[in-house]
């Protein structure tokens, strides 16, 4: 259908139209469609990347319980959270996402320090989600060719130098252009849901024998050290095996992120962030019940470090378990190419409006992708950093999954508290919108993060006597909760307003009249 005013297609003016709104001009390329959108996002929040390395720390804080009841445990809260953050998004449609909606929900008043927090929380979680899932597909390539080749050592330095490449890769797919990503994003939906199946029907038919329903739904195993040397009840060591369920249900923001370049942004967007969220439930309750019911030797398994690639060789043998491990490979790969395009986009959000140093650098727009490809860049280096301690910690991957955790769920949680509390009255619902029940699923969702970001900085094992085993999420944290507060103090409470706005809505040529609905944050300062 097409505007008979200006010759535009109808959809795309209103996409155009409603960022004008928000103060934006269109300068990526909107191309991708809804189911690339979702693409997007279920590759950045992995599954396969996440429950799967990490269930060999499920297998030690709480064991089989953990893997069933805490996954739907949080599956429950999260749903909380991704409708909290479906029905802002349908809002604000930006590449900024969340950082966006952080300024626009404060206000005047708290919007530019509260938006000053959520990018950098926002920043932590994405590079730390990134880092945590390619160096997990690292670890496996690692041990896949451990397989094959029996004097090989998988040590810490080649999981860092084999993360290293992929995310090199990445970077290069990356800036390939919107038709490399388009296809990346199709085949990993394909990876993702095929993969899924695979595993589960491979390891299901082929174990050599398969544990009890009541091992499966009951079984409780603690090898963290609280219950045997403290006073700790089981119960906090199922809480902390929650990180494994908990890990595998982030990133979905990246459905926000991508929304310059998704048609019907303002309808995709929250279509991407809830179907991504239900596809990742699914995906991830299969292969948890798959894995645990195909466990053999449970104290084997867990000694052999490499709890579920173990599995796999015990179900489908030395062919059959490499086709699987490389699946799992595969969705890393997969998940660093998405999380590096989401993470480019809020970064470029960011600079836009002044947030960066050097930012008129940062904002650069490559000619022919038309994608800021320097950030793309930036990104992939700083993703890499993070992994560097991989070279001497071996809780490094279960530290950075915390770390993600606590700074993707801070990041999500910041509007959608300012939501229900100062922009309460401000706010205005659009296609998606949650009625009145809007602030008891905020609370809902706020108060979740609050718990979490208390477990996940408690220790992993106790006692703390081991620094290869040490959890440095506390110092990630720590460092960025001092890092942000001093800074805005400092310097940034001076010069940085939040969303800068590039155009007045005269621009778009009257193609759609403006709204009263719809406020611009510069006006309202």
């Amino acid at each position: 259908m097409e505007n008979t005013e200006r010759g535009h297609a109808a959809d795309y003016n209103e996409d155009e139209a409603r960022l004008a709104r928000l103060g934006y001009k269109q300068n990526m390329k909107r191309q991708f469609t809804g189911l690339q959108n979702f693409g997007f996002t279920l590759t950045n929040s992995s599954v396969l990347i996440g429950i799967v390395p990490l269930f060999g720390f499920g297998m030690a804080a709480g064991g089989p319980v953990v893997a069933i009841w805490g996954w739907l445990i949080v599956a429950f809260f999260v749903m909380f959270i991704g409708l909290g953050m479906a029905e802002i998004c349908s809002t604000y449609p930006t590449a900024g996402g969340l950082y966006f909606w952080t300024a626009k929900l404060g206000g005047p008043t708290w919007g530019p320090m509260f938006s000053w927090y959520e990018a950098w929380f926002n920043m932590l979680g994405q590079v730390a989600g990134c880092s945590g899932s390619v160096l997990a597909a690292a670890t496996f390539m690692n041990k896949l060719i451990s397989i094959w080749q029996p004097s090989y050592i998988p040590d810490g330095k080649n999981n860092f130098y084999i993360m290293a490449i992929l995310m090199v890769i990445a970077g290069i797919v990356n800036s390939a252009g919107g038709r490399a990503l388009k296809v990346a994003s199709l085949v990993s939906v394909a990876v993702h849901i095929v993969g899924t199946v695979v595993i589960v029907v491979v390891v299901l038919a082929g174990a050599p024998t398969l544990q009890p329903a009541k091992f499966v739904f009951t079984e409780f195993r603690d090898y963290t050290g609280y219950t045997t040397n403290s006073s700790a009840s089981p119960v906090l060591v199922f809480l902390i095996g929650l990180l494994q369920s908990q890990w595998s249900m982030l990133g979905y923001d990246a459905s926000a992120h991508m929304s310059e370049e998704t048609e019907k942004s303002y309808v995709n967007g929250p279509r991407g962030i809830l179907m991504s969220i239900f596809a990742s439930v699914m995906i991830g309750l299969g292969l948890a019940l798959a894995l645990t019911f195909g466990i053999q030797d449970y104290e084997a398994t867990l000694n052999s470090g490499f709890a579920a690639p173990q599995i796999f060789l015990d179900c489908a043998g030395k062919s059959g378990g490499s086709v699987l491990i490389f699946i799992i490979i595969f969705a890393g790969f997969l998940c660093g190419v998405a999380t590096v395009a989401a993470n480019s986009r809020m970064l470029y959000a960011f600079a836009r409006d002044g947030g960066l140093p050097f930012s008129s650098y940062w904002t650069v727009l490559n000619k022919r992708t038309q994608m800021p490809l320097r950030l793309v860049w930036l990104s992939v280096i700083v993703i890499i950093i993070l992994a560097l301690p991989s070279l001497g910690s071996e809780a490094t991957l279960s530290a950075i999954s915390g770390i993600s955790i606590i700074g993707f769920t801070t990041s999500y949680a910041i509007p959608i508290l300012l939501r229900i509390t100062v922009g309460a009255d401000t706010f205005v619902q659009h296609e998606f919108n949650l009625g009145r029940f809007s602030k008891p699923i905020g609370w809902i969702a706020c108060i979740w993060t609050a718990f979490i970001f208390i477990i996940f900085n408690l220790p992993q094992k106790w006692p703390v006597d081991d620094m290869e085993k040490f959890n440095f999420t506390p110092a990630a944290v720590g460092f960025l909760l001092v890092f942000t507060t001093v800074s805005w103090f400092v310097s940034a409470r001076h010069w940085f307003k939040g969303p800068i706005s590039e155009i007045a809505l005269q621009e778009l040529d009257g193609v759609v009249p403006a709204r009263p609905d719809v406020k611009h944050y510069a006006e309202s300062d």
